[in-house]
């Protein structure tokens, strides 16, 4: 049935009408009032499930109720349907009083609705209250029914904990996961991937992966080109655990290597102990990649990874392949570019560092890729990259630069006498020398200027001053009749004097350091 209710203008119910006066007819189906004017009497003389019909005097007054959609109330007499509030449903009712709080929410009739706690639920639809959930189960907020607790798992309608080596983080009646391989738990009922522990390793940083050892291999350079690139690592010979215990010889390397953000795009080799290096190839040009290296031992464990990010060059940047100190003041730079490269008309050099050239060193011409740069201080670091030069002088990208460093300041041979080597162009000077008056000895000579030594008379041979550079040259024979000897001289050559050679002078010294005649 429905309700009908007047109410007088001041506010009161009524049953008697009184002639021209503004009543309210409300019924419990709507939200809003609506009014009948100038009605003096009236009966209800049929009704239905979606209409009333009132008759006054002559006329008639037809109020309508409109069905609304699911969780909605209103409808009256074309009134606009309104949504019930949230977390409640209205199962055929008018009034906002019909819209009952759902199961998992409690609440009065007409809401507002909340949600029933953590570790409790409530099956109906109405104002009950929510109940606690029994033990070794819970529930998230809003449920309709308990589920068995973190640890916990569904067993023949009960809710059994997790064993050893297992683990349950979520309140629900699924099956509990087992730790991962290598690892374990130390109890049961365990909650959380982190209580499964790493046997042989340490866990990595989101705790989801053990390994066989620990053992890792160290990355200690890479080399890149547009379309490949080389990883270097050390060796390892053997495999140790979290303990230090021994797990074995290496027995190779597993070298993985995936596009950054495209997991398909990747792929895994495996290279014999030993090995440390590998060349990858067919890569994409200026893009990202992620290399992992791991060792194995003999039954094929495999170990944690090192890994590394490397990005290939793009094809207009050039590629320093050496930088080369050759003195003191000379470095060499070697280079190669992308034969792809199209429109290509030069180069431009580009160093760095105290006393480098002001301006790069630019040059047409795509055949030549090495330059010699000179001039440069010695004992200096310098860094150095290349960049592309195209049709119409737009340049393009720079090569990663290269350090090096020029050669210690030396003079070879060493200055003699405290001399100072002056680099470039690498030579001794010894005017100080010469300036203090020659104290320098100079085995009979001076010192120039140049830290030479030069003879007053003749020149500096054998650490002293002579008066030619090679002596005559003395052959002796015994004679037949054993009391003569025969003497032979032959003039030194070449002949190097002031002047001519006039007469020899020939000395004989006895044993006992007497000269004889």
């Amino acid at each position: 049935n429905y309700e009908l209710i007047i109410i007088f203008g001041n506010g009161t119910e009524q049953t008697t009408i009184v002639n021209s006066t503004e009543y309210t007819v409300s019924l419990s189906a709507i939200n809003s009032p609506y009014t009948i004017r100038a009605v003096t009497r009236f009966t209800i003389v049929e009704h239905s499930n979606s209409s009333f019909v009132f008759e006054a005097q002559s006329e008639s007054v037809s109020l309508t109720l409109s069905s609304c959609g699911s969780n909605m109330f209103g409808g009256f007499n074309g009134s606009v349907c309104v949504s019930c509030p949230d977390n409640s449903v209205n199962e055929g009712g008018y009034t906002i009083g019909s819209c009952e709080c759902g199961a998992g929410y409690t609440g009065q009739d007409g809401g507002p609705c909340v949600a029933c706690t953590e570790d409790t639920y409530k099956a109906v639809i109405g104002n009950s209250s929510c109940q606690p959930c029994p033990n070794k189960t819970g529930s998230i907020r809003g449920s309709t029914s308990c589920s068995c607790a973190n640890g916990y798992e569904l067993i023949a309608d009960n809710c059994a904990a997790c064993g050893r080596n297992y683990y349950k983080n979520t309140t629900s009646n699924a099956t509990c996961t087992q730790c991962p391989t290598y690892s374990n738990t130390t109890g049961s009922a365990s909650t959380s991937l982190s209580d499964c522990e790493c046997t042989f390793s340490v866990d990595n940083a989101n705790n989801s992966s053990c390994y066989a050892f620990q053992s890792t291999p160290v990355i200690v350079n890479t080399t890149r080109s547009f379309t490949w690139f080389v990883i270097f690592w050390e060796p390892l010979s053997f495999v140790l655990d979290r303990n230090g215990s021994n797990r074995g010889i290496v027995f190779g390397y597993s070298v993985t290597y995936q596009l950054s953000g495209d997991p398909n795009n990747s792929e895994s080799n495996n290279v014999p102990a030993g090995t440390s290096f590998y060349n990858i190839t067919d890569l994409q040009n200026e893009s990202q990649y992620i290399i992992s290296v791991s060792a194995f031992n003999s039954d094929f464990n495999m170990g944690p990874p090192a890994t590394i990010s490397v990005t290939t060059l793009s094809v207009d940047r050039p590629i320093i392949d050496r930088v080369i100190a050759y003195s003191n003041s000379v470095i060499g730079v070697e280079w190669t570019i992308s034969s792809s490269v199209l429109n290509l008309v030069g180069f431009n050099v580009y160093v760095t560092g105290v006393g480098a050239p002001q301006n790069s060193i630019s040059f047409n011409g795509t055949s030549n890729t090495f330059i010699n740069i000179t001039d440069l201080l010695a004992s200096t670091t310098y860094t150095v990259t290349v960049s592309t030069v195209f049709d119409g002088g737009q340049e393009g990208n720079l090569s990663p630069p290269e350090t090096v460093t020029t050669l210690d300041a030396v003079c070879t041979p060493s200055c003699p006498f405290g001399g100072v080597c002056i680099v470039p162009p690498n030579t001794c000077n010894c005017s100080s020398l010469i300036s203090t008056g020659g104290s320098v000895d100079c085995y009979g000579g001076r010192v120039n200027s140049s830290c030479e030594c030069t003879c007053y008379d003749g020149l500096f041979v054998g650490g002293s001053c002579s008066d030619a550079l090679y002596g005559p040259i003395v052959l002796v024979s015994p004679s037949s009749n054993g009391r003569d000897v025969n003497v032979t001289i032959q003039p030194p050559s070449p002949v190097v004097s002031s002047a001519s050679i006039v007469n020899y002078e020939l000395i004989i010294i006895l044993g006992n350091g007497t000269e004889q005649t």
